[in-house]
């Protein structure tokens, strides 16, 4: 007779209960490494998006007043690196309208809302600075710039004149800067702003946001009445932005301080000299990060001078990694106690 051997039913179970434990366990090391993936991931393409859209910004700001006759910037330096004004809010001093742009320039073209703009202006709409922000109280800021590249005569390797060129890089939208020896050396213009980007996932709270860079040019030789390419909705340089801060430091006697573009342009003329931009971003992950407590909607962040809450998305709503990006800018040419 054989002897059949084989569980008992406390020995199943005993067995069955150590599986789930183990299973248990290795689904919670599955999940905790998923979400540290998924945190890790949204950190570092913050930080890179954040860094790489700021140093695009930076690099521009540096050509400012290259090749420019005047050794300061305030908001009446024709060609000055920074623009306030055009012919749409010039200011008359001594029956003479002066802007930061000719005055040639129509003033439709180049509405005030074009312009370096900051919290407490009147804003415009559609492609126009809209003041577009995802934190509460305050509005971002635009930032417009202004400068001449460092032309290079390119003769495309013939002895014929016809098709010499000047080339001055790229503008921020990629175009190439290369205009025929006829069309002259051109300045080129750009603004930086936030506007709402439509190419976004289903479950983003809030509005999606990117920082984006509208590019134009016009010629720097005889008396332009337009900027070509300038006023659309540019090329996006940093996907998701929350908040856009711009300050200006400016020089007032022995005194150095920083203002936004609204208080600048309510000094008493004539405007303090600038010498330098501080630029703050505060940016947001791509990717969600998961519902990890440590982001919490509450949490408050200082962008420069400014204390910024997130505006509180729907319940439930997927989290995403934040940080605030600053960087100060000297600007060309504007040190030192020279005359205009």
């Amino acid at each position: 007779m054989n002897k059949q051997v084989g569980f008992t039913l406390i020995e199943l179970l005993i067995a069955l209960a150590l599986g789930l434990v183990i299973s248990a366990a290795a689904l919670m090391l599955f999940l905790t490494a998923s979400r540290s993936q998924a945190l890790q991931q949204g950190q570092a393409s913050l930080q890179d998006d954040a860094n790489f859209g700021l140093n695009t910004i930076i690099h521009d700001i540096r050509l400012g007043n290259l090749n420019t006759v005047q050794s300061s910037i305030n908001d009446l330096s024709t060609y000055g690196g920074i623009v306030f004004r055009s012919s749409a809010n010039a200011v008359t001093v001594t029956g003479t309208d002066r802007a930061n742009l000719p005055i040639t320039l129509i003033g439709g073209t180049v509405a005030q809302n074009l312009l370096s703009r900051s919290h407490g202006q009147t804003v415009g709409s559609a492609s126009q600075w809209s003041g577009i922000s995802n934190i509460n109280t305050f509005s971002s800021d635009q930032l417009t710039i202004q400068y001449l590249p460092q032309y290079i005569k390119d003769d495309k390797g013939t002895l014929a004149t016809t098709d010499d060129v000047w080339y001055g890089g790229f503008d921020c939208e990629g175009n190439n800067l290369e205009f025929t020896l006829a069309q002259g050396r051109q300045v080129i213009v750009q603004r930086y702003f936030l506007r709402a980007d439509s190419n976004k996932s289903d479950n983003e709270p809030n509005q999606p946001l990117a920082l984006a860079c509208d590019a134009g040019y016009y010629p720097l030789d005889g008396s332009p009445t337009s900027i070509t390419g300038f006023g659309d909705a540019g090329q996006i340089i940093l996907k998701r932005a929350d908040h856009f801060r711009v300050l200006y430091g400016i020089q007032n006697g022995a005194n150095y301080r920083y203002v936004d573009a609204s208080t600048y342009l309510a000094l008493p003329a004539p405007r303090p000299r600038i010498l330098l931009i501080q630029l703050g971003i505060l940016g947001r992950s791509n990717q969600s990060v998961g519902n990890d407590s440590t982001f919490s909607d509450g949490q408050v962040f200082q962008v420069l001078d400014q204390a910024v809450k997130i505006k509180t998305p729907a319940a439930n709503s997927p989290k995403y990694a934040r940080q605030v990006v600053t960087q100060t800018v000297a600007l060309r040419n504007t040190f030192g106690e020279r005359g205009q």
